[in-house]
């Protein structure tokens, strides 16, 4: 038949109804070994009898489709149709099919003559499984402590009374919290992926939750930055390493020297930055220091993570910066002090910088100081005190908590 033949032949029709979950089907035409004839007896039937799929034309319609030539397929392969199927979905199907006069040759009316063609519908499904998403940070389920060795009852660790004798009552210093579920809150302890190997090592991959991610003049509340608990040093965790901020001397370069040190993507596969070129701003969240402009594209390409911006630390510290109140941080971000001088003499670095520049000068940018437990101000081209504290930015749809 031609196909405006066949398109008049009778229509099989059929739905394919989804009752379970989304899934992926297969529909295809399959031999069947045996006929009916019209004696009503059953035939085997030979290979040598089969029609050839080269002879056979159809056309298979979807939810009302019209037909058109371009439509009918020759039957060069058993599957007719696949897809995915959601839930509670219905599809309609309309399928006709007829042994086509331009197949083979001249001899096309003998090469099909007492020939059988007799195949089953079939249909072939699998629930569509969306993998699981891994997250990137887990919730501690430990805390990280260290003892206090710091005797100066004004300073460090032992300002904050943890000695015997002390207020605290004791010499160990517990950071960050283990946390309420489905609730974050500055402090909250995680165990982060951060190198893609699927081990969660709470003794080198611990982050503490800052606060959301804010440079001071946009705030986004679907990505959490949580702050490293060690300075690095070429990307490795080193608490004896402190580096320059910038060793040109001024501060509206940015951390340009200090950045080299942060982990590379290479080293943190497993983590980016929501943007590798960032806009740095002052404690203010202005644009300037006394120095001049800011960089308005201050490039982090390469690297898989960041400094703290001051506002960040303001919004979980809860204090203002440039307050500079003895103590600031002791009582909700402990955390930014472990690893330091804060606990012991023997430590290497004064506390670590941040991105933010102060607005009043033209050589000092923002600072961890644990001496004093707030945040303070160092030239940025000292390089004897002050480390490289990696912060990350992690899609809240990522951390388990």
């Amino acid at each position: 038949m031609s196909y405006q033949q066949g398109i008049k032949t009778e229509e099989y029709t059929f739905t394919l109804t989804n009752t379970s979950s989304t899934s992926s089907y297969t529909l295809s035409l399959k031999d069947l070994t045996t006929y009916t004839n019209d004696n009503n007896e059953e035939i085997t039937i030979a290979d040598a009898d089969r029609l050839a799929d080269s002879k056979i034309r159809y056309i298979l319609l979807k939810d009302g489709e019209e037909a058109t030539a371009s439509k009918s397929k020759i039957l060069t392969d058993r599957v007719i149709d696949a897809g995915t199927i959601e839930k509670g979905k219905t599809i309609t199907y309309s399928l006709r099919i007829w042994i086509d006069s331009k197949a083979g040759d001249d001899n096309t009316e003998n090469e099909v003559m007492g020939k059988v063609f007799n195949a089953q519908l079939s249909l072939e499904a699998a629930q569509t499984v969306t993998p699981t998403k891994t997250a990137i940070c887990k919730r501690a389920t430990t805390l990280h402590t260290e003892e206090c060795n710091q005797t100066d009852t004004s300073s460090y660790c032992s300002g904050d009374g943890y000695t015997t004798s002390g207020t605290m009552g004791t010499t160990i210093i517990t950071y960050g919290n283990i946390g309420s579920k489905g609730v974050l809150t500055s402090g909250d302890a995680f165990d982060c992926d951060v190198n893609g190997d699927g081990v969660y090592d709470s003794a080198t991959e611990r982050f503490y939750y800052v606060s959301d991610m804010t440079n001071g003049v946009t705030t986004d509340a679907n990505i959490a930055v949580l702050i490293y608990y060690n300075n690095v040093s070429g990307g490795v965790a080193s608490n004896s390493t402190a580096y320059a901020y910038d060793s040109s001397g001024k501060n509206n370069n940015g951390p340009v020297t200090a950045k080299e040190q942060l982990p590379t993507t290479s080293q943190w596969k497993n983590v980016r930055l929501t943007n590798a070129i960032r806009t740095i701003t002052n404690e203010n969240g202005e644009n300037t220091t006394s120095a001049g402009n800011l960089p308005t594209a201050f490039s982090y390409e390469e690297y898989a993570a960041r400094f703290l911006t001051s506002q960040e630390v303001s919004a979980g510290c809860k204090f203002t910066i440039r307050s500079q109140t003895t103590g600031e941080l002791s009582a909700k971000c402990k955390y930014l002090m472990e690893n330091t001088k804060y606990s012991s003499s023997s430590l290497g670095t004064s506390g670590e910088w941040l991105e933010s520049p102060y607005s009043s000068y033209s050589n000092l940018a923002c600072n961890v100081s644990v001496n004093d437990r707030r945040i303070g101000g160092s030239t940025v081209y000292f390089n004897s005190y002050y480390g490289v504290r990696p912060a990350i930015e992690i899609v809240k749809t990522d951390i388990e908590y």
